[in-house]
C-alpha cells in the first residue's frame, strides 16, 4: 500500500520544485534597469523611462524638465539613480556612464525661411517689393519649434516703424506650437552704381568701371543705374566704391578750355580746316566759342568730335576768296 501513496505525493512535490526553479530563473533573466547613454525626449519633461531602459511600469514617471526645443541638456548619472530609487526603482546599472546627454527635439525653422517670412508681410505693410527687402534679425539663427507643428509658418502680429524699418512680430505654427516673438528690421533697398575703381576728372566710363550693391533706398534717392552712367565722364575725382549720381558725371569734354582745336568750315559740301583756340570746354553737340588763330575772330561752333568744333557757314573772309 505505500507505493501508491508514495506515487500519488510524487507529483505536488514534484511541481512545487518546478515552481520554485521557474521563479529563480525568471528573476535571474529578467533584464536589470540601465542607464541610457543619451536621451531623445519631444515632451516638456523627461521620464523614468527616457533614461533607463528596462524601467518596468514606473517608465512613465516624470523626473526632470525638458531642455527647451531644440536643445541638449546632461543630468549626471548619480542624479538620475537616486530618482529613480525613489520612483521605486532600484539596483539600476550605470556602467562606465557617468552622465546622460538628453536632447529635445524639434522641427527646425531656418533663418532663410524666417526672414522669407518677414520680408513679404513687411512687403504688404511698406507697399514694396518682398525681394527688395534686406531683413535683420536681432537673434539670428533657426527657431525651433514643436516637432508635431505644421509645415506652414504663419505671422500672427507685425507691426513696422515705416521710417526706420524697426519690426516686431510674431510667429506661430499652429495650436500646439508656442508663438514665438522676433524683432529686427526691414529695409527697402536699390540698385546702386558704385565705381570700379579711382577715376579723375574726365575719365569717360565704361562697363568695366561699374560696380553694383544693392544699398538702403533712403540713403539713396538719386541712385543711377549702370546704363545711365554708361558713356559719361567724370565731373571730378571720384573714389574707389563710391556711389555715382548725376551730379558727379558729365558727357565727355572733347574739347577742354585754352587747348588747341581743329576749326572746321562746312558749306554747300565744302570743308575748310583752320587751328583755332577753345575759349570754352565741351561736350559732343555742345555749343563752344573758339578763336580763329589766323584772323584772330572768335566765332561759335559745335562740338563734332574730339579736339573738333564745326562751323556750319563759312564768314564772310574765307567766302571773298
Amino acid at each position: 500500500m505505500t507505493r501508491p501513496l508514495a506515487f500519488r505525493l510524487a507529483p505536488p512535490l514534484l511541481i512545487a520544485a518546478a515552481l520554485s526553479a521557474a521563479a529563480t530563473f525568471a528573476t535571474s533573466a529578467r533584464a536589470q534597469p540601465t542607464l541610457r547613454a543619451e536621451a531623445l525626449v519631444v515632451s516638456d519633461v523627461v521620464t523614468l523611462g527616457d533614461l533607463i531602459e528596462d524601467a518596468d511600469i514606473r517608465s512613465g514617471a516624470a523626473l526632470f524638465r525638458a531642455p527647451d526645443l531644440g536643445k541638449t541638456g546632461t543630468v549626471p548619472a548619480a542624479v538620475v539613480i537616486e530618482a529613480a530609487r525613489r520612483a521605486g526603482v532600484a539596483d539600476v546599472i550605470a556602467g562606465s556612464i557617468t552622465e546622460i546627454a538628453v536632447t529635445r527635439l524639434s522641427r527646425e525653422i531656418g533663418e532663410a525661411e524666417l526672414t522669407g517670412a518677414v520680408a513679404a508681410r513687411a512687403a504688404d505693410e511698406l507697399g514694396a517689393r518682398a525681394e527688395d527687402l534686406r531683413v535683420t534679425l536681432d537673434a539670428p539663427g533657426p527657431l525651433h519649434l514643436d516637432p508635431s507643428a505644421p509645415e506652414r509658418l504663419a505671422i500672427e502680429r507685425f507691426v513696422v516703424d515705416r521710417r526706420s524699418g524697426r519690426f516686431e512680430a510674431v510667429v506661430t505654427a499652429g495650436t500646439r506650437a508656442a508663438p514665438r516673438r522676433l524683432t529686427g528690421s526691414a529695409v527697402e533697398t536699390v540698385e546702386v552704381t558704385l565705381a570700379g575703381r579711382a577715376l579723375a576728372r574726365g575719365d569717360v566710363i565704361g562697363d568695366a568701371d561699374l560696380v553694383v550693391e544693392r544699398r538702403p533706398r533712403a540713403q539713396n534717392p538719386d541712385a543711377m543705374t549702370p546704363a545711365e552712367a554708361r558713356g559719361l565722364a567724370a565731373r571730378r575725382s571720384l573714389r574707389e566704391g563710391q556711389p555715382l549720381r548725376d551730379s558727379d558725371l558729365m558727357r565727355p569734354q572733347h574739347v577742354d578750355r585754352g587747348a588747341f582745336v581743329t576749326l572746321v568750315y562746312a558749306s554747300g559740301g565744302m570743308s575748310l580746316s583752320l587751328k583755332a583756340k577753345a575759349l570754352q570746354s565741351g561736350a559732343q553737340g555742345d555749343l563752344v566759342s573758339v578763336q580763329n588763330l589766323q584772323s584772330r575772330r572768335t566765332v561759335s561752333g559745335v562740338v563734332t568730335g574730339p579736339s573738333e568744333v564745326t562751323v556750319t557757314a563759312a564768314p564772310t573772309a574765307v567766302a571773298r576768296r
